[in-house]
């Protein structure tokens, strides 16, 4: 059950419906954006990082892999169900959305980068290792995708946080024990 109320479609700002029809579902709104409506500002900007997000320099494999991971370290289940359908769809194996939540390589350097770098931007404080900016440049990661990487971050860290306001839920089960890292 949500804890923050739903917004009715008909009250909300031409701007905000502009906004929202790109994740229309057969004609109606998901009733989570409804919800994140009640700050319509907020509601368009996230919708406006997720479109540059889908125009950005990272394929759908790295960015399921960010918003995987990012959904993991913030317990956030209703995300990692979302978000576990979107990266099979990009092709990223359940085996390897495992390895992806718990921080555990994979094989495949990109996506390994990639958890490397959301982990310490995630959980150590200060700038990022000289080693590990070395190591992702090393594994083809651009100055653009290291922004992007970044933005991919807060597009999810808001979701995911907003959905702890709202409480919510899933039938996902129990999140796998992640390193202390």
């Amino acid at each position: 059950m949500s804890r923050l109320s739903t917004c009715k479609e008909s009250a909300l700002q031409d701007a905000t419906l502009s906004a929202l029809e790109p994740v229309r579902l057969n004609g109606s709104l998901p009733e989570i954006y409804l919800q994140f409506a009640n700050s319509e500002p907020a509601l368009r900007a996230y919708l406006g990082m997720e479109a540059a997000l889908r125009a950005s320099s990272l394929n759908d494999q790295e960015l399921e892999c960010i918003k995987l991971l990012v959904s993991q370290l913030t317990n956030c289940e209703y995300c990692l169900s979302i978000h576990s359908f979107k990266a099979k769809k990009a092709g990223i194996s359940k085996q390897d959305q495992l390895l992806i939540r718990q921080a555990k390589p994979t094989g495949n350097k990109r996506l390994d980068t990639i958890v490397r770098l959301v982990m310490a931007l995630f959980k150590q404080p200060g700038a990022i290792s000289q080693d590990l900016l070395d190591d992702a440049r090393a594994h083809g990661f651009s100055d653009e995708n290291l922004v992007d990487i970044c933005m991919g971050m807060s597009t999810i860290f808001f979701t995911n946080i907003t959905n702890h306001i709202n409480h919510s839920n899933s039938s996902l089960p129990a999140a796998p024990q992640l390193p202390d890292a």
